[in-house]
């Protein structure tokens, strides 16, 4: 049997940023590994049959859910970024707090915090990135704001040039702040965000499936592709009030605008207004109940586990969130995407390609009339397609290989060293 590895997990954003690293820690742990996870107090719920440890608190969460600029097209991201700047020493204090060594930590793309703690610590280092938008390519340019798509039909020349323009804003923000903190940790200068920070680490791993984002030429030798991190297992039970809502009358078309975002009044009243208009049920998810009046025909709910919601719904209205999107592909419903910010655009874009659904700008006539469309026959052929695709086999399995074999890698390279000949010796063996 192979030596039981210790591995740190360190997500950072939103519920959708948490739960494939959740996936990842139970599936280490099912081949005999021992998988700790590093997280805000308020996603204690995503972790708590997983040793855990707190960073941060509750209010920290609600004061980050509650900033607008979050949720702003292109400032969204830059702020992010420099929310992230900001947290840097707490991460130190909290991984470096930790007893015992990690044989390998892994990060999603902006716990850059946790990055350069791994590398003062010298541990290995896997890079998760759940979206196309977070790896670059001349072929499939992604979306990354929407002032961007006319980018998408240039030369390579003009991609180069958005590609700088991009790492200008970014390198100006971050760079100051992290290149001070990595100072203190005697770690060499970044210098730039996306090849020393979002490709950091001795492997990068892609948790999208290669129909959804294409490999490219462009991309670091050490990527691996793996396919959306989704469980297989059948559905759960929903609440009982929930059910017994669906039940009472046709299946309803789902609204959602992420699980962090706390900015939804003016999102949750389209979805009133939309469902009345068409005669359609309307069931809101998100942690802020409707300030509009309600009616039989619609239903909030604060939280819901959406492989366990979907498949009782006709469609979803969402921000183009990575993890709703691959969740509707599974339950092979059409989606309307209302994209806010961050890798949202690509999303939105990349669900009307494959024929799955629309996009819609926030408004009563462009939401009313995409999802009259939406409702309609044209879209079966492209939902039946993804929910194939996405039913396939999850790679849950090469994805720990992966992190055995970078967290391995050290232990056998200093073993080689030091026996007889240099010779690869056995993978270590548990006691």
């Amino acid at each position: 049997m192979k030596r039981s590895l210790r591995i740190l997990l360190v997500p950072f954003g939103s519920e959708g940023d948490v739960n494939p690293l959740v996936w990842l820690a139970h599936g280490l742990r099912e081949r005999g590994h021992q998988p700790e996870v590093v997280v805000n107090p308020h996603y204690a719920h995503c972790v708590r049959d997983l040793t855990w440890h707190p960073i941060g608190t509750e209010s920290d969460f609600e004061k980050i859910a509650g900033d607008p600029v979050l949720w702003k097209p292109g400032r969204g991201t830059l702020r992010i970024a420099e929310i992230m700047a900001e947290s840097l020493p707490h991460y130190q204090s909290v991984i470096s707090a930790l007893p015992g060594k990690f044989d390998l930590v892994v990060t999603t793309s902006f716990s850059f915090g946790a990055v350069c703690v791994a590398e003062a610590m010298g541990v290995p280092r896997l890079m998760l990135h759940l979206q196309p938008v977070c790896i670059r390519g001349m072929d499939d340019f992604p979306l990354a704001t929407e002032e961007l798509r006319i980018v998408q039909s240039m030369p390579h020349f003009f991609k180069r040039i958005a590609y700088c323009f991009m790492d200008l804003g970014m390198d100006c923000i971050l760079l100051p702040r992290v290149n001070a903190f990595r100072q203190t940790l005697r770690l060499p200068q970044w210098k730039g965000f996306y090849n020393d920070a979002l490709m950091s680490g001795e492997g990068i791993g892609l948790l999208y499936p290669e129909w959804f984002g294409a490999p490219q030429p462009e991309w670091p030798t050490r990527a691996r592709q793996f396919g959306f991190p989704l469980d297989q297992a059948a559905p759960s039970a929903l609440p009982q009030d929930l059910q017994a809502w669906i039940d009472a009358g046709d299946a309803p078309v789902v609204w959602t605008h992420g699980s962090a975002n706390l900015h939804v009044a003016d999102f949750q009243d389209l979805a009133i207004r939309v469902g009345q208009s068409l005669g359609i049920r309307t069931l809101l998810v998100s942690r802020v109940a409707p300030k509009v009046g309600t009616s039989p025909n619609v239903f909030h709910v604060r939280h819901v586990a959406f492989e366990n919601l979907f498949h009782h719904c006709r469609a979803v209205v969402h921000h183009a969130g990575i993890g709703t999107t691959a969740k509707a592909f599974v339950a092979g419903i059409p989606q309307l995407a209302i994209p806010l910010a961050h890798d949202q655009f690509d999303n939105a874009q990349r669900i009307v390609r494959l024929g799955a659904g629309l996009r819609s700008r926030k408004r009563f006539r462009s939401a009313r009339e995409a999802m009259r469309r939406l409702l309609g026959s044209d879209f079966a052929a492209g939902v039946a397609r993804c929910q194939a695709l996405s039913l396939q086999p999850g790679r849950i399995g090469q994805l720990c290989e992966f992190a055995e074999e970078l967290a391995l890698k050290p232990m056998l390279q200093s073993a080689s060293q030091h026996s007889p000949g240099g010779s690869m010796p056995l993978l270590p063996q548990q006691e």
